[in-house]
């Protein structure tokens, strides 16, 4: 893999100019992501190189954005060594080798530790004053299914009704989120979570990917974290951690179940939206997680705040479950 580097002139030039030396190369497998990866090692330590070229400027200096910004509240985000903008490349701390999901396959124990500070985590950095981000409207979060709504066997039977879903999906998150926007990582689930041992309190907690960031419904995070469609998680365990991010904020947990059903349901029809496009591209590893997205969509709709949707949405989801072959 060393040679692929080597050949790579715009990659040599970067690092020389970063004045890093490394005696070893190991590619990184991305997730959906269209950056690429790589752990430089040489006899000192491990860096990050990340390859953004397919990615838009916008995402490139948001990167760098909000990383500075989860710095400066104490949070662990990659620090920046350097950077290239018209190449779209950068230099990152390596914050570790395993993310939490690779943790939890070789020690289950250790699940309730970790998400109990990744909760720890999301209350600090909702507690933040925050930066100047996209705010996910109830419009805005109606418009984010539309790769759901796009997807073939779910448009060709909902011709004449989509209007009106959306209608619908709009009057839900006007009636089910809280009039409180914060800072939302909008990606935050187990593999994109790093443990840092050797720090303390809510900064153990590494983080990744958040580009994307918006401003958003404090559970937007809290239900991408507890309901990650890659994999399960004991329903007591979730309630206990719903219960903690509830104590951590001073609120009465119930008040979160409007905006945690409501958010349930748009994220997961979202991502099966994404997961048509990803399988589309070649990418059928993701089909492995529709049947949980989907019980997900299905568990969201026998909610009171959800459940005036389930006559509009019980076709497309059907289609769409024959499609992928669902039973």
């Amino acid at each position: 893999m060393k040679s692929y580097l080597i050949m790579n002139d715009i990659y040599n030039t970067f690092l020389a100019k970063s004045d890093w030396a490394y005696d070893n190369i190991v590619p990184i497998s991305p997730d959906a992501s269209n950056r690429k990866y790589f752990r430089l090692l040489n006899s000192t330590g491990s860096t990050i190189l990340m390859d953004a070229k397919l990615e838009s400027v916008k995402s490139f200096d948001a990167f760098q954005d909000v990383a500075k910004y989860l710095h400066s509240i104490g949070l662990s985000a990659p620090e920046i060594y350097a950077s290239d903008r018209t190449h779209r490349l950068m230099l990152l701390q390596d914050l570790g080798t395993q993310t939490f999901a690779q943790d939890f396959e070789i020690d289950q124990s250790l699940e309730y530790g970790r998400y109990e500070a990744a909760v720890s985590m999301l209350c600090r950095l909702q507690a933040g004053p925050g930066i100047e981000r996209l705010v996910a409207t109830p419009e805005i979060l109606t418009e984010m299914l539309n790769p759901f709504f796009e997807v073939p066997e779910v448009a060709n039977c909902t011709d004449g009704n989509l209007q009106l879903l959306h209608v619908k999906l709009l009057d839900l998150f006007n009636r089910s989120l809280s009039k409180q926007t914060t800072f939302s990582l909008r990606d935050c689930h187990v593999e994109n979570l790093v443990w840092i041992p050797n720090r303390t309190g809510p900064s153990r907690v590494g983080i990744l990917d958040f580009q994307d960031a918006f401003s958003c419904d404090p559970c937007y995070d809290l239900v991408s974290l507890l309901w990650d469609v890659r994999r399960d998680l004991d329903d007591d365990m979730r309630e206990s951690l719903i219960n903690s991010f509830a104590l951590e904020k001073g609120i009465d947990r119930t008040q979160l179940y409007p905006a945690i059903n409501a958010l349930k349901l748009q994220r997961n029809l979202r991502i099966l939206g994404i997961f048509n496009r990803l399988f589309n591209q070649g990418k059928t590893k993701y089909a492995t997680f529709i049947p949980r997205t989907l019980r997900y969509v299905h568990q969201a709709l026998e909610t009171d705040e959800c459940h005036t949707l389930k006559p509009d949405l019980s076709l497309p989801l059907k289609r769409y479950e024959q499609k992928f072959e669902v039973h």
